[in-house]
């Protein structure tokens, strides 16, 4: 298997449990990712959930604030 590049966007169709963990690690390995869903305003919610985790994975010291920004 290739690994993409760090500049390939990855799309994540469907916000729920599992979407939201597809769409974190992908952020976290470097990709911009985008997300989609059928239902209006769901994926802002998971964008601010993913957020909310990311900063808590930050104030453990598992994630380094710079990661988190980039």
């Amino acid at each position: 298997m290739t690994a993409l590049e760090l500049s390939s966007a990855v799309a994540v169709v469907g916000t729920g449990t599992m979407g939201q963990g597809i769409a974190q690690v992908a952020l976290v390995a470097g990709h911009p990712v985008r997300l989609y869903d059928a239902a209006p305003g769901r994926a802002k919610a998971a964008a601010d959930a993913i957020g909310a985790r990311l900063d808590r994975l930050v104030e453990k010291g598992r994630l380094s604030a710079g990661d988190r920004a980039a």
